[in-house]
């Protein structure tokens, strides 16, 4: 997650908008290509941690679309899920120190990030002037990469994965601006 984080610093560096160069938005696509690259060898660790396998399709790839897309496959989806923390409820336990509640408004599907996946890819490449209609294609992506980068942001900066029983919750920015992942205890 370290890894992710850098990336969006780089990211966050680059002060995007509307009117910013094809080299620069090229850099933040690729960048943002390498985090979800990263999310997904994540899930793959996890699945390892938690349920001591990783299948066999998944191992040897570097796509994170066909890593999605193999995980999506199995019972038991490890997939992130953002979350955010807020005081506990006045009439609950004293001991709960956090109240942990999905980030529904930040969730992405598996899905949706393997479309943010595909549509990052495209960045990759040269402009193509005889295949893309430059003008309108270039501020679609423009403005399809600048709601991606902040999209993937949202959903990972604080996200719980539970595997095998277990929930780990992960900050790519928590309080005092550390990563962190820590197990989490519930209460219920």
């Amino acid at each position: 997650m370290t890894n992710v984080r850098a990336r969006f610093e780089v990211i966050e560096s680059l002060k995007l908008n509307q009117n910013s160069g094809f080299a620069q938005l090229e850099t933040a696509a690729f960048h943002l290509r390498k985090s979800i690259e990263g999310i997904a060898f994540g899930c793959l660790v996890a699945m390892e941690q938690g349920l001591k396998e990783v299948p066999r399709d998944a191992k040897g790839q570097w796509n994170a679309d066909n890593i999605f897309g193999r995980l999506k496959k199995r019972d038991q989806l490890v997939f992130p899920e953002a979350f955010r923390r807020e005081d506990p409820p006045l009439d609950g336990d004293p001991q709960v120190k956090h109240h942990i509640v999905a980030n529904k408004e930040a969730n992405l599907s598996i899905e949706q990030v393997r479309d943010i996946y595909r549509r990052s890819h495209k960045w990759l490449h040269e402009w193509n002037p005889y295949v893309e209609k430059l003008g309108k294609e270039l501020k679609q992506s423009t403005d399809d990469l600048l709601i991606d980068i902040q999209s993937i942001w949202n959903w990972i900066v604080q996200h719980m994965i539970g595997i095998g029983g277990h929930v780990f919750l992960g900050f790519l920015k928590d309080t005092d601006g550390q990563v962190r992942v820590v197990a989490a205890e519930s209460m219920n």
